[in-house]
């Protein structure tokens, strides 16, 4: 499992990075803060993906997510 750290600038879908553009659509699972990401950003997800809302999540309950993910061999945006 690979955790990619993807640039979101302040979280409007019109700033999206490159990288995040091309990693989210692969993704079956996505990591993200909803106080930093909006829905429009999420739309770059595939059907299906997994969105996990990271912004009341302790390091625990973060860590389980990952390794889950690991579990399955996806690779994890965040």
């Amino acid at each position: 499992m690979t955790v990619h750290f993807i640039g979101a600038g302040p979280g409007a879908a019109a700033l999206l990075t490159l990288r995040a553009v091309r990693l989210l659509p692969e993704s079956p699972v996505c990591l993200y803060a909803v106080t930093y990401v909006d829905a429009a950003v999420l739309a770059h997800c595939q059907p299906g993906t997994q969105p996990v809302d990271t912004a009341y999540l302790n390091l625990d309950a973060l860590t389980t997510t990952l390794v889950a993910a690991h579990k399955t061999a996806h690779a994890v945006p965040r």
